[in-house]
């Protein structure tokens, strides 16, 4: 993938060998494929670090344009580790705002999609082949407490990223009171078991016969405020004592 080049059209003419597009069918994306095709791959001796930057670099041992790249993208700065800066960039937790190493040439770094990529896609897929489809674009994350990433949703378009099941019952009967299923998280991951982390070369599945219905404006999102998240409500000692 290079800035400019035309992402939908690669992806309609590989979607081919498994018959094209099909009803109901949901593409998720990697961010590093859309990151590229935006040109949102910066050469890291073009960045010119700030004096924080630096400060940052010597408590992290991360590169000080790198660290300056973090800080431009990063909504808030939570903290820094050994490595690592922990960051809030658009809704999410994030290491170091997304920005990764990576699967990207020699000296640059990729940054998170932008704009309403996922959306775009959607419609630039339609107009090549006249079927609508769902898109997730997806990254690698870590959660709390637990060794090795998962697939996460960054951005999504055309499915209900979030099923509200409360009020359903459990197998003995009683109602489910707080659960709600992240679908666009779950179908992140599962893909990711295909699209690898090193040089498998899969930027792209196909999740066919999921069942979920498509939308054109979805009403929910996985995003909460952070007085409502069960671990940043500890961190930020609003927990009910």
């Amino acid at each position: 993938m290079r800035p400019g080049d035309d992402l939908a059209r690669l992806l309609v003419t590989a979607s081919k060998a498994y018959g094209g597009f099909q009803k109901g069918d949901i593409l998720v994306v990697c961010s590093k494929a859309v990151s590229a095709s935006q040109g949102r791959t910066v050469r890291l001796e073009e960045v010119r670090p700030s004096e924080r930057a630096r400060e940052l670099s010597k408590r992290t041992g991360l590169e000080p344009p790198f660290v300056e790249l973090v800080l431009r993208e990063a909504d808030a700065v939570l903290g820094v580790m050994d490595g690592a800066i922990l960051t809030i960039k658009d809704g999410m937790p994030l290491a170091n705002a997304g920005i990764d190493h990576s699967n990207s040439p020699p000296g640059t770094v990729s940054l998170l999609p932008t704009g309403s990529a996922a959306g775009e896609l959607r419609e630039r897929i339609r107009r090549l082949t006249g079927r609508w489809v769902g898109v997730i674009i997806s990254d690698s994350v870590v959660k709390p407490l637990r060794r090795g990433t998962v697939g996460q949703a960054v951005q999504w378009a055309g499915i209900e990223p979030v099923e509200d099941c409360r009020g359903r019952r459990d197998l003995f009967g009683r109602r489910l009171q707080i659960t709600f299923r992240c679908l666009a998280d779950q179908l992140a991951s599962a893909a990711q078991l295909l699209m690898g982390e090193a040089n498998e070369r899969t930027p792209a599945v196909i999740v066919r016969g999921s069942g979920l219905a498509l939308t054109h404006r979805p009403k929910s999102s996985p995003g909460i405020p952070p007085r409502k998240c069960l671990y940043f409500s500890f961190l930020l000692g609003r927990s009910k004592r």
